[in-house]
């Protein structure tokens, strides 16, 4: 099924950034947003952890920048920027791992991914 990233929160952003990342993630519980557990039983949730988002985030340069009104916004510009991957790695969020875990897949996989 296909997702919008804007929209992605959860299991279902976890999962996208588990992709990218490499990871095989198995029973993800999207109804009960669930993180995915990886097969050795690993928690992955980068959109509510800072040990395995903070990785990422430095690794791919994505900025933030916060807002009078509680929302982030996260540009995944990337150790190879250019001026058009930052416009395409631009996403907003209600956290700053929210929108920066959505910035990651965007810049990676564009505006629309597919999930389970």
């Amino acid at each position: 099924m296909k997702h919008r990233v804007s929209e992605l929160e959860g299991a279902l952003l976890d999962a996208a950034v588990a992709l990218i990342e490499g990871l095989t993630v198995d029973g993800i519980r999207i109804n009960e947003c669930i993180v995915g557990v990886t097969p050795d039983r690993y928690v992955y949730a980068p959109s509510r952890k800072w040990e395995q988002a903070g990785p990422i985030i430095e690794r791919e340069r994505i900025m933030l920048t916060s807002y009078a009104n509680g929302e982030w916004e996260a540009f995944a510009i990337g150790p190879d920027s250019v001026v058009e991957r930052m416009a395409t790695g631009k996403m907003h969020g209600p956290t700053t791992l929210i929108a920066a875990m959505r910035a990651y897949v965007v810049a990676k996989l564009g505006h629309e991914v597919e999930l389970p």
